[in-house]
């Protein structure tokens, strides 16, 4: 019985994991829900939408890359679910700030989730290392990185610090990791540079730019409202 269960999970690990991150999402939100002006029951729904739309995002990035429908890429996340947080901000009249920090979290635990997916279902391996039968573990390290995010981001969210900044100091900083992560992992042109070393590179200018000029103008308010 219980071989049929663990059987069962593996062969739909994906439905579970993001069902694991629909529910982080709930606890996240119904924390946040005082800085989003939400109900309760707007909780839920936003966070199996949020779902839905993360992995609509992934699939229609990798669709663009390689026409396969089946395939999913990350970088999905990162470039479409701000337009999405954009349009429902305006929307629903949140704060657009609020509704980027505050969301973000819920990208990057989702993100996670999926990472944990690829460990399960055994694609997206590192290269060999050399002279062994092991492989460079960028999957676990980007696991890590998705840790070490939500430990360093969920209290500046939670204390309002910089705010607006927090989407863009993750996309900049996941462009950063995933530009050196890319040479361990495995590609199918085999060659040393990967098309996700382009997207890697546009994350990391976009999410520094971005989070310079909101750095900049929150610095320049706290200097008029002392004055």
């Amino acid at each position: 019985m219980l071989d049929l269960v663990f059987i069962w999970l593996k062969e739909h690990s994906l439905i579970v994991l993001l069902l694991l991150g629909t529910i982080f999402n709930v606890f996240w939100l119904y924390r946040m829900r005082r800085q989003l002006q939400m109900k309760w029951y707007a909780v839920i729904a936003f966070s199996v939408l949020h779902t839905v739309c993360g992995v609509l995002s992934v699939k229609a990035f990798a669709f663009l890359e390689t026409g396969d429908a089946g395939n999913m890429s990350l970088f999905g996340g990162v470039f479409f679910m701000p337009v999405l947080y954009f349009i429902s901000a305006k929307v629903s009249k949140r704060n657009i700030k609020a509704v980027f920090d505050i969301f973000t979290i819920c990208m990057i635990f989702t993100l996670m989730c999926a990472r944990i997916n690829c460990i399960v279902s055994g694609c997206c391996a590192g290269l060999v290392i050399p002279g062994t039968h092991f492989h460079f573990p960028t999957r676990e390290l980007e696991i890590l990185y998705y840790i070490v995010m939500l430990i360093l981001l969920i209290p500046r969210v939670k204390k309002s610090k910089n705010p607006g900044s927090i989407y863009p100091l993750y996309m900049a900083s996941y462009g950063a990791f995933r530009f050196i992560d890319e040479f361990f992992r495995t590609s199918s042109t085999g060659m040393l540079f990967h098309l996700s070393h382009v997207w890697a590179a546009i994350a990391f200018a976009a999410g520094l730019s971005i989070y310079i000029e909101i750095n900049a103008r929150n610095h320049q308010r706290k200097k008029v409202i002392k004055k």
